[in-house]
């Protein structure tokens, strides 16, 4: 059997990535979640040799930032312990295997922004627990993976959004007057949709590495707020607070901002665009 195996497909980015591999009739097939659990690892890795696919994407993982941190142990199974069961299992059937990592594994040295040379340092339980699986998959998979490092998500729609973005939208087009938005936190955002045409790109050329695909720009979410407020063109004042103001389980970093090195190399690879450009695409598809 010769097909693409995808983990989290019905999630946020899974669902772009889904849609693309219909689009360009590729053989793709979501994971049985009834026997893929990222809580068992070892039924993870016999899944993956049964099925014996040709390639790996592997979207899923435990991405609440604060259980993480209450729950280091699921962090650690979840997101450490079965990417490197997937990355076992797909050298074994000879697969190529992309991982997509986060730009939470940097923060912890106080830089502003980050590219493909700095080194990870990350500052909470998601973070650490990202970084192991990026190590696991560069130790058994050597030489036939690509990780790629997102920022911030945003996408899915009205169904699927329900992050800070699609909440931000939804307060606005029910009327808010007056938001209020963390201001000294800074980071890149990464348009899901953009990220799957991506995806789909690496597969068809099996790109190796490891690359960080955001938007240009480093941002905080008081910013994000604003441009959702200019995008939908609608009078809205946005308080930019500190994020002292909402206390959570796993600290946050000063900034996680990414640049790229290596992405705006690819030649015909869909590229990030600036990142109002990218927001604004996107909240003008919100309710699609």
């Amino acid at each position: 059997m010769t097909h693409v195996l995808v983990t989290g497909a019905t999630g946020m980015l899974g669902k772009y990535v889904s849609d693309a591999l219909t689009r360009m009739n590729i053989d793709a097939v979501a994971v049985d979640r009834s026997r893929f659990e990222l809580g068992n690892p070892q039924g993870i890795f016999d899944y993956i040799m049964e099925s014996k696919p040709a390639a790996v994407l592997h979207l899923a993982a435990e991405t609440d930032v604060d259980l993480c941190e209450r729950d280091p142990q699921r962090a650690g199974i979840r997101n450490h312990l079965a990417t490197a069961n997937i990355a076992k299992a797909s050298a074994a059937c000879g697969a190529w295997m992309l991982y997509v990592s986060t730009s939470n594994v940097f923060g912890g040295s106080g830089t502003f922004e980050h590219n493909e040379l700095d080194l990870p340092c990350p500052l909470n339980y998601y973070g650490r627990s990202k970084l192991m699986g990026e190590l696991e998959v560069r130790r058994f998979n050597p030489i036939n993976h690509l990780i790629v490092r997102a920022g911030w998500m945003i996408g899915g729609g009205r169904a699927r959004d329900h992050k800070f973005v699609g909440k931000v939208i939804e307060q606005i087009l029910n009327g808010a007057t007056s938001l209020r938005a963390v201001g000294d936190k800074y980071g890149s955002i990464t348009r899901a949709s953009l990220l799957a045409e991506f995806i789909v790109w690496a597969l068809a050329q099996r790109h190796t590495g490891t690359v960080h695909y955001s938007s240009s720009g480093i941002v905080t979410r008081h910013n994000i707020a604003e441009q959702i407020v200019a995008a939908l063109e609608r009078q809205v004042q946005v308080a930019s607070v500190r994020s002292s103001d909402f206390p959570l389980s796993a600290p946050r970093p000063f900034s996680e901002g990414m640049t790229s090195i290596y992405t705006p190399t690819l030649e015909g690879a869909p590229q990030p665009g600036n990142w109002k450009d990218d927001l604004t695409q996107y909240v003008e598809t919100f309710l699609q």
